[in-house]
């Protein structure tokens, strides 16, 4: 997207917080003209706020929709119809995210003062006139909502950010897996990057696409980027794991072995033989997939090509879903940095590091919650337990994540499709403990069941 254009989404958001939010209304009103907004009907509605404002010093709030009706009184009936729509279309929305519509609003406003200012700037640069050109430069790249850059008053706030529930990051996800989440109820939020940990061939794509699903489930809106595993069995995994579908294309039902297993990951008796719909059946790909819209969340798989994607291009696509398809990510799934585009040699270190910072800063610009994968050295594959000297590349990756879930798997665990998530690292809360888990990859279930992990001493063989 090009700073000069702005989404109807994002003016549409404007529109709404000008609407309700009169702090908003304030900061917006002596920098953002009505006239920056491509759409006439956009225009006429931010006059009506900023105009309620200048007389009553308030946003209009359940007002709004009366001033909007005066207003058309001296309209066609077309026309009206149309101020109408767009009335119902706003007062559907959601509340957006007010940082992200500022930092976005901003970004578009100081392209337009560039846009008509620059000729102006050069001809008093022309005329010997350098002191008024650089100050004209410098006002136009200060426009805006001036308040984006005000950080925290101290002293001055009423309440800490963190009770506040327009500031505080908003919890999206939590792992799904009790003995993990209840001691960590913040769960991950906007703004967080969190890189799950795992060997070669180690599984970690389907735990990226566990992580997917919850969001999926949470009624939240996922981009899943992958570097290595195709679009179609991306795209496959996903229906096994939301419908409970067998992965076999060749016939429509499994006959599948579940296991039945107490909540301390004990098999109290023989396992049940079902018979389950394959992703053959289509017709029951599209039940499922039907089934699960009805919770709200949506999905948008994108693949590239191994080793031509870089950070910049990630940014200039999430700008392309914005701007023409609506669509604004609440999880973005990286999978995985170290398959983008890097060097070789020693410059290789330096750049995944540079990833893992550009990736922590796309999360915080667009209020995202961000989610990669990353290797483990030849020495740590069948490990019992990873701990943080496990990152292989470059160390660094560590300091630059909010969490890091380690999946660890060893040879018995294998044969008995059991698992440990590990949570290794965590920025916000407590860590170094995780839990077992079993599951059924011919189902598509990463996570079928999940117990908490005992001491040493309290182990059994079979936890290995």
């Amino acid at each position: 997207m090009k700073d000069s254009v702005v989404s109807q989404r994002i003016q549409d958001a404007f529109v709404l917080l000008a609407v309700q939010d009169t702090a908003f209304l304030r900061a917006a009103r002596p920098s953002i003209k009505p006239v920056y907004f491509g759409s006439q009907i956009t225009e006429d509605l931010i006059k009506i706020c900023y105009d309620f404002f200048d007389q009553f010093g308030v946003a209009p709030g359940n007002h709004f929709r009366d001033e909007v009706i005066r207003m058309l009184g001296s309209k066609p009936q077309d026309k009206a119809e149309l101020y109408m729509q767009y009335l119902e279309r706003i007062q559907t929305m959601d509340r957006p995210n007010t940082a992200y519509v500022i930092s976005r609003i901003n970004r578009f406003v100081q392209a337009r003062e560039l846009e008509t200012g620059a000729v102006r700037v050069v001809q008093l640069a022309q005329d010997g006139e350098f002191e008024q050109a650089k100050s004209r430069m410098q006002s136009m790249l200060r426009s805006g909502i001036i308040t984006e850059e005000v950080g925290c008053k101290f002293f001055k706030s009423e309440i800490p950010t963190y009770h506040n529930p327009e500031r505080a990051n908003e919890r999206l996800i939590g792992t799904g897996m009790d003995p993990i989440d209840r001691k960590f109820p913040r769960g991950l939020c906007r703004t967080d990057l969190v890189c799950l940990l795992g060997g070669y061939k180690g599984k970690k794509s389907w735990g990226l696409i566990y992580f997917g699903c919850q969001a999926i489930m949470a009624g939240l809106k996922v981009l899943h980027i992958s570097h290595e595993l195709s679009l179609e069995d991306t795209e496959k995994r996903y229906d096994m794991m939301l419908g409970g579908l067998g992965g076999s294309m060749f016939h429509p039902v499994d006959n599948v072995e579940v296991e039945n297993i107490n909540d301390e990951g004990e098999v109290i008796r023989p396992p049940d033989t079902i018979q389950i719909p394959t992703v053959n059946d289509l017709t029951a790909v599209i039940r499922a997939r039907r089934q699960i819209g009805r919770l709200g969340g949506q999905l948008i798989i994108r693949k590239y090509p191994m080793g031509s994607c870089t950070m910049a291009e990630i940014s200039r696509y999430l700008d392309y879903l914005e701007t023409f398809e609506g669509f604004n990510p609440d999880v973005v799934i990286n999978d995985y940095i170290e398959k983008m585009q890097m060097p070789t040699g020693p410059q290789r270190r330096d750049e995944i590091d540079r990833a893992y910072i550009q990736s922590k800063g796309i999360a915080d610009d667009r209020k995202l919650l961000m989610l990669t994968a990353s290797q483990v050295p030849r020495d740590a594959l069948r490990k019992k337990r990873l701990d943080q000297q496990d990152f292989a590349e470059d160390i660094r990756k560590l300091g630059n994540v909010d969490q890091v879930f380690a999946i660890c798997q060893t040879e018995g665990q294998a044969r008995q499709n059991r698992m440990m998530l590990w949570f290794l690292a965590n920025r916000h809360g407590p860590m170094d403990y995780g839990c077992l888990f079993n599951q059924n990859l011919d189902v598509g279930q990463f996570c079928l069941k999940s117990w908490p992990y005992k001491t040493s001493t309290e182990r059994t063989d079979t936890e290995g």
